[in-house]
Order: C-alpha cells, then structure tokens, then sequence
C-alpha cells in the first residue's frame, strides 16, 4: 500500500492498492458481509481468491484503487475501472460492515477523483441496486444532481468529477 492520507484515532487513513497487498485485502473478506459483497458484485462471492483478484487489478492508468485502512486492516476499497482512452469509468465501493456509514466512502472516491482527473477521466458511471439505500445517500452525497435510469431493479447513471475548490 502507498499511503496517501495519514490516519488518525479512530478515523482510517488512505492508501492506494498494489499487487502485493493480496493478504490485507483477503482479510478484509472475512469482515464484510456476504449481502455486502452481494451489493458490491451484484452476485454472491463465496471465494476470497476471487474477491482479491477483483479488488487487485490495478495498473495506475485505466484501473485504480484507494483503501480505508484503521491499523494496518483495509477496512474499505473504492476503485474505478475505464476502457483504454475513455473519459468515463466504472465505480464501485466496499466498506466494511461495522466501518459503513462514517463517511470513508466519501473520502475514497474524493481521494479516486483526484487520481482518476489526472489520468483524463472526466466522469464515474455507476450501477446501484435499487434497495441499496447505503449508496443512494451517498450517491446524493457526492453527486447532487445524478440521476439514475433504472432497469430490472438497478440504476444506472454517471456524473462529472472535478477537482475539489
């Protein structure tokens, strides 16, 4: 991990992932829920090795990922994945269970925002399941004006990033 925002008590610094960081993120499998993971993946992850191998693909250009990490445990991930020269990518997030709802999702994607405008991405697309009601707060949170086009119980939309003023 590369940190990027020095922790304090009881608040999680933030660090970018990296390859080798496969044993922090497989520990975090075990303290997210599987309707968690539902949320996150859309489907049910029963496998570590595959959560990490998800979480894992990064390359610092088209796919990156920024942790919440509270005493060397990775308590959060948000990461963006994009097709090679586009200026809109994929989002997604994943808290911890007893870490959800105290504000890291908001400082993950405001600490991806900042990586993701320097390599040319312009705009997150996101996809939410419609009783997901954790990310539509903080969809409203970071992005007022998204609106979601919802097919077969999930919503779909993207939003313009900037940096922050």
């Amino acid at each position: 991990m590369i940190e990027i925002e020095k922790g304090s008590a009881g608040c999680p610094g933030l660090a970018r992932l990296e390859p080798a960081d496969a044993t922090a993120v497989g520990r975090l499998f075990n303290r997210v829920s599987a309707e968690s993971l539902y949320r996150r993946f859309f489907s049910p992850i029963s496998r570590p090795d595959q959560f990490t191998s998800s979480l894992l693909r990064v390359d610092r250009l088209e796919r990156e990922a920024v942790a919440a990490v509270e005493d060397g445990e990775i308590v959060g991930v948000a990461q963006y994945s994009r097709r090679p020269g586009s200026e809109e990518a994929e989002l997604a997030i994943l808290v911890a269970d007893d870490w959800q709802r105290q504000g890291l999702g908001t400082r993950m994607i405001a600490a991806l925002t900042q990586t993701a405008l320097g390599h040319g991405i312009r705009a997150f697309a996101v996809d939410v399941q419609g009783d997901n009601y954790g990310a539509h707060r903080l969809l409203r949170r970071v992005a007022p004006g998204l609106r979601l086009a919802f097919t077969g119980g999930v919503g779909e939309g993207a939003f313009a990033i900037a940096e922050e003023s």
